[in-house]
């Protein structure tokens, strides 16, 4: 916890704690963890801190993917534990995790987070997912869902069960330009079929918003084009589902997610083990530090008023990284802080041949 605080890594939070335990210990301790325990108790954890939030009626949700660059060699190359992506921030290889988050009143919190070691599989990746938030009792309204979950075993697996989902659509610049025109926003349809032939095509609405740029944003102006894949419970249902003119409004409550990932990088210790779960607890660490800081700002930092929200949230009152530091004082407290530094060895000789004064 005094290296997610501070961002550090095992090492330093050790030696910089004066009743903590070695280094060593605690590298043992970790290397003894196996990836289903780590993953059955960070399921739990995130299921306990956010069950008295999770209110009776459905609530929106959205799935996003979490990678994490890293720059070292595979544990075993016949099987590497990280994915290839694109090139950033100077490598290739990440880390890949699957989070689905609860979007309440403005409020998100994080309730699965899974590690992935491949980067397809989207239909089991969902149901992998939305299994943890069945058993978290979350009645599910509409799902929000990246550019990446626009394939066919996607949609046919969310038709199937039923859900509402709105996701961007991947479009050739062909199909893009018969759908960029006119001045209104209007419906279209669109179809996917199997890539392996072997079940029926997939017909479904397509919103294509538009809005008016006016210089705010990137000084561009003129029409922009925002095309949506909407499903419903029933293909006539998605106007009632998802309205035409609140597509974009809708979409717009998973863009936080990017926003809760930075955040989720500051509150996670910093490492170089090639250990799954290892970078797993840590990067579960961060979401239940997050999940928390959510929770205090609703409860301590949020006042009534009248409106159609009722309440307003003064954010002054404790930012994230207040939050981190708060639990540093209160792990010093606990674990005490090392004030002096040394090695109990005397210098080594060397430094006298190089002509240096030693006290």
């Amino acid at each position: 916890m005094r290296a997610a605080a501070q961002r550090h890594s095992l090492a330093r939070a050790c030696a910089r704690s004066q009743r903590a335990p070695s280094e060593r210990h605690a590298r043992r301790v970790l290397e003894a963890l196996g990836r289903r325990k780590t993953q059955r108790a960070l399921t739990l954890a995130l299921r306990h801190q956010t069950a008295p939030f999770v209110p009776p009626h459905p609530v929106d949700v959205a799935v996003d993917f979490h990678e994490i660059p890293y720059y070292g060699g595979p544990i075993d190359s016949r099987r590497p534990q990280y994915v290839k992506t694109k090139e950033e921030r100077g490598t290739h290889r990440a880390y890949r995790y699957v989070t689905l988050s609860m979007v309440v009143h403005g409020f998100r919190f994080a309730l699965a987070a899974h590690y992935l070691d491949h980067r397809g599989r989207l239909a089991e990746t969902l149901a992998l997912v939305f299994r943890d938030a069945d058993r978290a009792g979350v009645a599910v309204r509409r799902v929000y869902l990246d550019r990446e979950f626009a394939t066919y075993g996607v949609v046919a697996w969310l038709r199937e069960r039923g859900y509402t989902a709105i996701f961007p659509l991947r479009v050739g610049s062909r199909q893009r330009k018969r759908w960029e025109k006119g001045q209104k926003s209007y419906v279209s349809e669109h179809t996917f079929r199997d890539p392996k032939r072997r079940r029926p095509p997939l017909t479904f609405r397509v919103h294509v918003v538009v809005r008016y740029q006016m210089g705010k944003r990137w000084n561009k102006h003129g029409a922009q084009y925002l095309i949506y894949g909407v499903l419903g419970h029933l293909p006539f249902e998605a106007p009632h589902d998802v309205p035409l003119r609140r597509t974009h409004d809708l979409y717009r409550r998973r863009f936080g997610i990017e926003s809760s990932y930075r955040l989720v990088g500051q509150a996670r210790a910093r490492t170089c083990s090639r250990s799954v779960p290892w970078r797993l607890l840590y990067l579960g660490v961060a979401l239940m530090l997050e999940n928390e800081w959510s929770i205090l700002r609703l409860l301590y930092t949020s006042e009534g008023r009248q409106g159609p929200n009722g309440m307003v949230l003064r954010e002054e009152l404790l930012r994230f990284a207040d939050l981190l530091e708060l639990l540093f004082l209160g792990l010093c407290g606990t674990l005490g802080v090392r004030r002096e530094t040394g090695n109990l060895k005397p210098p080594p000789p060397r430094l006298r041949q190089w002509g240096m004064t030693l006290p």
